[in-house]
């Protein structure tokens, strides 16, 4: 009876490690920085649109998905306003 009940509460106590925070959630929700705004990936191809995530962007944006494995996806301004990674 003992080792059944530690063993589920040591599952318990792995899951409950390994479950992430509301504030880590949230910093990986907001990934972009408006501080560094950049030119549109090379290579890169428009998938879509989507709202801007920036001020400076201008009026509805592109998505853009990069080569690559770690590059992911871009937001693109309309008339050269740069673009943010997402």
């Amino acid at each position: 009876m003992q080792i059944i009940s530690l063993s589920i509460f040591a599952i318990l106590a792995a899951f409950s490690a390994a479950t992430p925070t509301a504030d880590a959630v949230h910093h990986l929700e907001r990934r972009q920085n408006c501080g560094n705004i950049l030119p549109a990936c090379f290579g890169g191809s428009v998938v879509g649109q989507t709202s801007c995530r920036c001020p400076g962007q201008v009026e509805r944006c592109d998505l853009w998905t990069c080569p690559g494995p770690s590059t992911g996806s871009m937001v693109c301004g309309q008339q050269g306003s740069g673009c943010v990674f997402i």
